[in-house]
């Protein structure tokens, strides 16, 4: 080896830094900052993996991209890490990458310019669908900030079971409201505790309160054992609701097909669906429209699709430059080991691209009916252990 080889600094995105932390992440730290700092082994293990792809990425692009995958913007952050797993994706099946940000005659880029093993091109642009705007991003954010407060509170008898509803539309007094938590724990009896406990009877005291709109309350829930130092929520109990994230979906695909214009090849659009009980079908609900029921006036019902997805309105098919969608939930470098993707072809397609060797389970309509045929799991397709990243 010369010894300008032996000089050359490695591939990370990551600093060359002293690791001890073993605790989970923090409701403030951001998602790199935690990945960067952690010691955890499965942490190193996400690294690792990480910066195999960054090897494969395009040296005149690379600093951009590492530039995008340490920003303390969750969003950023994401959206980098899902494009960097897209190309190296491609590149494991045998894929070529002709050029990154192509630009198109609108002056728009989207991510890929890619070719097939079979010499076809398409287009490949990535997106995240998280239906949260700014406002809710704001509240969100302020949400975490009253959650690490309460974190924060030195709990070592008792573990707090925290539920909320609402979000504050104002900063809350974190001090105040940590200073508060504390006191309410400081005041409790642990041997009283465990005595009601165990005579059936609610544990401890009930702690409310109430600010700028978001509500919380806390069940104390005495430890086994005392003086065990840790975080000190040991749960989260959300609200209730209608959880739909085939809109936020639906929003992302159409924000793509809808950007290019005319580009003469197909284009894929991937998109990684942030919602915690997001799914395939809910991207094909996105796509071909919702489900619904027809009540016959004899009573007989039938179950049919509403003329509401991306691919097919009110007035037929629509956004028929979308040749597919390359769909995955909750995509994280840390859960590769545990998730599946699936390209769900559009039959309307004005440049169809069917039979993509991606590896992928794929979602089509033949002879009138939408089909599934398996594919591998992203652990296999990157030749991942079990259970990784343990």
């Amino acid at each position: 080896m010369c010894a300008d080889q032996a000089d050359e600094e490695p591939i990370t995105a990551f600093d060359d830094i002293p690791r001890e932390g073993q605790e989970p992440a923090s409701h403030l730290i951001g998602q790199f900052d935690y990945l960067n700092s952690s010691g955890r082994p499965e942490a190193a293990a996400v690294r690792g993996l990480v910066d195999a792809w960054l090897l494969g990425y395009p040296a005149f692009h690379r600093p951009d991209l590492i530039r995008r995958l340490r920003s303390r913007d969750d969003v950023s952050h994401r959206s980098a890490l899902f494009e960097l797993m897209l190309h190296a994706l491609l590149l494991r099946q045998g894929f070529t990458i002709v050029e990154i940000e192509p630009r198109l005659p609108n002056g728009k880029a989207p991510d890929f310019l890619v070719e097939a093993p079979d010499g076809r091109r398409f287009y490949l642009e990535a997106t995240l669908a998280s239906g949260i705007d700014n406002v809710a991003a704001g509240a969100d954010r302020r949400m975490r900030e009253a959650l690490q407060a309460i974190d924060d509170v030195q709990s070592p008898d008792f573990f707090l079971h925290l539920h909320t509803r609402g979000t504050p539309n104002q900063p809350i007094a974190t001090a105040r409201l940590r200073r508060a938590v504390q006191r309410f724990i400081d005041e409790l009896d642990y041997d009283q505790a465990v005595e009601r406990a165990e005579a059936g009877q609610p544990p401890a005291p009930v702690w409310r309160h109430t600010e700028h709109g978001a509500h919380f309350r806390i069940h104390p829930v005495a430890k086994n054992i005392r003086r065990r130092e840790g975080r000190a929520i040991g749960g989260r109990m959300l609200p209730g609701g209608v959880i739909r994230p085939e809109i936020a979906i639906k929003s992302a695909v159409e924000g793509k097909a809808g950007r290019y214009g005319d580009i003469g090849l197909p284009l894929v659009i991937a998109v990684n669906a942030l919602e915690e009980f997001a799914r395939p079908d809910d991207a094909i609900d996105a796509l071909f429209g919702t489900t619904g029921v027809i009540v016959s006036p004899d009573g007989g019902a039938r179950r049919v699709r509403n003329r509401d997805g991306a691919w097919r309105g009110p007035g037929g098919p629509v956004y028929t430059r979308s040749s597919a969608v390359l769909f995955v939930a909750r995509f994280s470098a840390w859960n590769v080991g545990q998730i599946s993707m699936s390209l769900i072809l559009n039959p309307w397609a004005r440049s169809p691209i069917a039979g993509l060797p991606l590896g992928v389970e794929v979602r089509e309509v033949l002879e009138g009916r939408l089909q599934t045929q398996p594919g591998q799991s992203l652990r296999e397709t990157f030749g991942l252990p079990e259970g990784w990243p343990e």
